[in-house]
């Protein structure tokens, strides 16, 4: 690898974690990613999961979903740049679980 080569720890979470509500506001966030008007930004992965990057000004000014807040805050602490979102994902014991 070069010396500029850098790599980012992602933190894989059970779509579990969120409510349905917030699934669904995702999935808006996704499209507006594409068009450069979101309030966060969103990555599509597959069917059933996203890609989130964390930075810090994603939360100047935003309201985002009560259980996307307990999940940016748990991967900050671990020190993850990413998030992935996905059903297939084992529960993580620290966060709360919505059923939908």
């Amino acid at each position: 690898m070069g010396k500029n080569t850098l790599i980012q720890k992602m933190l894989e979470v059970s779509t579990a974690h969120i409510t349905y509500e917030t699934a669904k506001w995702l999935d808006r966030q996704v499209e507006e990613t594409k068009e450069n008007k979101m309030e966060l930004i969103v990555y599509e992965k597959g069917e059933y999961g996203a890609f989130i990057p964390l930075y810090p000004e994603m939360f100047a000014s935003k309201v985002l979903p009560e259980s996307l807040v307990f999940i940016f805050g748990y991967a900050m602490g671990k020190g993850c740049s990413w998030i992935m979102l996905d059903r297939d994902i084992e529960i993580i014991d620290d966060l709360p679980t919505y059923n939908w």
